[in-house]
């Protein structure tokens, strides 16, 4: 940003209709223009440098901060700024309440693919934070009388013979007791032949495995526990959330994302199952180059089986607008959000449980990390914490400067 500097010019003309003080009023003239100036000079000071846009009246610092200089928030900034750069987050850092922005920062130089300084338009894949939106999807159905939380799989599947112990209740709150075909894909793919694994996961991370494929071996694949009875993440849950949202609509899942969610949000950064959007490099990325998941300028080009239990990519401040939205009232009533906070064993609806007075979700991939947490607190309100980085390497800062932030709103 340049630095604008300003000089407030004075002069002082004299005039004087008496010919024979002429050369005398204009030696006057000349010293007091000289001595206004002068002092007017040593007190002009220079103005504080701005952010632009949503950024706009937050006082930019070094390293790409941009932070609110209302005192309240003083001791929040100072300790998120701090412990972002002690830890080195390279990333995006943007703190907010439900009126105004507290702090943004993209510390330790991280970059976009144009080689410009990361900014609140960044665009991240978020991976498993998507599974608020999936949730958001499957209550705004259930609030129109077209699923029930009760519904038996059976009813959407009818081939799956466990389905009919397996309620939507219990994928949304990851008690299926079905395997996790994205963390133990040998276990969930059990019907493919080892010599074949390889091959199949390669199509599998490129979305060229279809539903009914993913549904032949869901049938076959022996469930890890009673529905009902414990807790395991499984990323399958998810995937079948968003096939049901696309039976029930009768829209592809991304449509009906874009349609109920994002534009209601006004999310403008924000898609669903598009491959290669991202503008934030991810670092390390080798072995997804040589498994085309990346193309040589860092863009990720894998769309990967994603749908419902990730697959999002979106920036920083639209995901802000989203957690807004959904904490405000404007996507879901309030029975469906206290639903999806219900941590009963541990797991919501989409959200995850960060102490007694936060919630949110983190979201990894192997190539980005995401934190979203939203935070109760009697000063603020609800502040919003949002943490996106492309550095696997980045990962401590998220989480210790995460930590460091919700036990500072929370204390």
């Amino acid at each position: 940003m340049k630095k604008c500097i300003s000089f407030l010019l004075v002069a002082t003309m004299l005039f004087s209709c008496v010919a024979c003080k002429k050369e005398q009023v204009t030696e006057q003239t000349s010293e007091s223009t000289t001595a206004t100036t002068t002092e007017i000079t040593t007190t002009t000071e220079e103005p504080t440098p701005t952010g632009t846009g949503v950024l706009a009246g937050l006082k930019e610092e070094s390293g790409n901060f941009f932070i609110n200089e209302d005192p309240k928030y003083k001791e929040l900034v100072d300790l998120a700024k701090m412990k972002s750069e002690m830890y080195g987050l390279e990333g995006v850092i943007l703190i907010a309440t439900d009126d105004e922005i507290i702090l943004f920062g993209g510390p330790k130089s991280a970059m976009t693919i144009e080689n410009k300084p990361v900014d609140p338009y960044t665009i991240y894949d978020i991976a498993s934070c998507s599974k608020a939106f999936t949730a958001v999807a499957v209550f705004q159905l259930i609030e129109e009388g077209k699923i029930a939380l009760d519904d038996t799989l059976d009813k959407y599947f009818p081939d799956y013979e466990d389905g009919k112990r397996i309620t939507i209740y219990n994928l949304l709150h990851m008690q299926s007791g079905i395997k996790d075909y994205f963390n133990d894909p040998e276990a969930f793919f059990a019907n493919v032949n080892v010599e074949d694994m390889d091959a199949f996961l390669y199509r599998f991370f490129h979305d060229e495995v279809s539903d009914e494929e993913l549904l032949q071996n869901l049938y076959v694949s022996e469930l890890d526990f009673e529905p009902g009875t414990k807790q395991a993440y499984s990323n399958t849950n998810y995937d079948l959330l968003a096939q049901i949202v696309e039976q029930v609509s009768g829209e592809k899942f991304c449509d009906y994302l874009k349609k109920n969610v994002f534009d209601i949000c006004g999310l403008e950064h924000t898609t669903s199952m598009v491959a290669g959007n991202e503008t934030s490099v991810p670092k390390n990325f080798d072995m997804m180059l040589e498994w085309g998941m990346v193309d040589e300028t860092g863009r990720f080009m894998a769309v990967c089986r994603e749908r419902g239990s990730g697959g999002i990519h979106t920036c920083a401040y639209d995901l802000l607008s989203f957690d807004r939205a959904l904490f405000g009232g404007k996507l879901v009533s309030d029975t469906s959000l206290s639903e999806m906070k219900d941590f009963v064993m541990g797991y919501g609806c989409g959200l995850i449980s960060y102490g007694k007075k936060a919630v949110g979700h983190s979201g990894f991939n192997g190539a980005y990390i995401t934190q979203n947490v939203i935070i109760d607190t009697e000063e603020f309100g609800k502040v919003y914490l949002i943490e996106m980085t492309a550095n696997q390497e980045s990962s401590y800062g998220l989480d210790s400067t995460l930590e460091a932030v919700i036990n500072e709103l929370t204390k």
